[in-house]
């Protein structure tokens, strides 16, 4: 014959559907609040949206160069505020298609690298990819009207681009 559960089987068993509900419902609340706070910050933030831009442009020259097997030079142009890639032999033609257009508040502050002596402007003469894809290491640091800024070091054979904020120091 079966005994009949007690007390203390009973409720040491699991949640009632009340309590999972009253859960399910503080959670789809403070959801609800702070997405839209999240979303903004993300897509607000310029000078993410810049840095993903120019990590977007160093992996697609440098796809393209290998995919070419052509050297490859990216540009700047400050007073535009854009970037692009063009072949190295292409010196005449200047074509912007691939180009991109930095937000309105973010500018390039200096671009840095660790073979380019102090002879070499990279601002104006470009940055090289060879045919292979590799380029010497790089460090382009973006900044905005608000004082902030981010550095972007391109190592010369990784395909990783790290992303840091303070003084770069080459070894």
């Amino acid at each position: 014959m079966q005994e009949a559960p007690t007390q203390d089987s009973v409720s040491s068993r699991g949640f009632t559907l009340l309590e999972l509900l009253i859960v399910c419902l503080l959670i789809s609340i403070s959801l609800g609040l702070s997405i839209p706070s999240l979303r903004s910050t993300l897509t607000s933030d310029d000078l993410a949206a810049g840095s993903r831009k120019v990590i977007s442009l160093v992996k697609s020259s440098r796809a393209k160069a290998v995919t070419d097997q052509e050297a490859y030079l990216i540009f700047y142009d400050s007073a535009e505020r854009k970037l692009w890639y063009q072949k190295a032999d292409d010196e005449k033609t200047t074509d912007t298609s691939a180009a991109i257009t930095l937000p309105s508040d973010v500018y390039i502050q200096d671009i840095k690298q660790a073979g380019g002596g102090s002879a070499q402007d990279t601002m104006n003469s470009g940055i090289w990819i060879s045919r292979e894809g590799y380029m010497d290491k790089t460090v382009i640091q973006l900044a905005d009207m608000e004082g902030k800024s981010l550095n972007l070091v391109i190592s010369p054979f990784l395909p990783t681009i790290n992303v840091t904020e303070g003084p770069v120091t080459f070894p």
